[in-house]
């Protein structure tokens, strides 16, 4: 059940972001709304494996820049997922969409994280 919630949170996390992108004229949307819906595990998926292997090549850099480029690897993860989910998708959006969709979902993932140690 918490993981269909998690998905939900995603999904909305998802669409908040794209409208927030398109007000800021950035591209970032999706031929049809089944690939909102497929966008939220292909993220984590490409996140867990694609993701990890950037970070770790990435932490001499990351350092450097005192963690700034964890942004960029971040909106490379979103871009990817995007891409793969057929959305239309420039850098830019990638990255803004990344930033807004983080702080999006993790208020939104507390509460349901605190709705489950309540219930259960």
């Amino acid at each position: 059940m918490i993981h269909l919630l998690r998905w939900i949170v995603g999904i909305i996390s998802v669409i908040i972001t794209v409208y927030i992108v398109k007000a800021l004229h950035l591209t970032l949307s999706w031929h049809d709304n089944w690939g909102i819906v497929i966008f939220v595990p292909v993220l984590a998926l490409v996140n867990i494996f694609i993701g990890s292997i950037l970070r770790l090549f990435a932490a001499p850099i990351t350092c450097l820049t005192l963690g700034l480029f964890g942004f960029v690897i971040n909106a490379i993860v979103f871009w990817i997922a995007a891409k793969a989910t057929h959305a239309q998708v420039d850098f830019l959006s990638a990255l803004v969409g990344s930033i807004l969709y983080s702080v999006i979902s993790i208020p939104l993932s507390e509460l349901i994280k605190e709705h489950g140690q309540r219930g259960g």
